[in-house]
């Protein structure tokens, strides 16, 4: 699993949380700045929400696509062992 699968993964079991600490940070940084910066705020926030579905949707999309491939390989073996054990 390359480090990129491995992130996607951690982002899409965390979704939620993560969602939350940007939403947090976004916040924090409008109140410290007065909301002088809100409109570019809101913008990184939802840059930063669209770039956590990307990832969540990839590993989604990954998984599905591992269980297709395990199910067919299960399915191979199984069609092997059948033609080499004796009946």
């Amino acid at each position: 699993m390359s480090f990129l699968d491995k992130a996607k993964e951690v982002i899409s079991d965390n979704v939620d949380k993560i969602e939350g600490a940007i939403d947090k940070a976004g916040d924090l940084i409008d109140e410290k700045t007065g909301g002088k910066f809100s409109e570019t705020i809101d913008k990184v926030q939802d840059a930063a929400h669209g770039a956590v579905d990307k990832a969540s949707d990839a590993a989604a999309s990954a998984k599905d696509a591992a269980g297709g491939v395990a199910e067919q390989a299960k399915d191979a073996v199984t069609n092997v062992v059948n033609k080499v054990e004796p009946k």
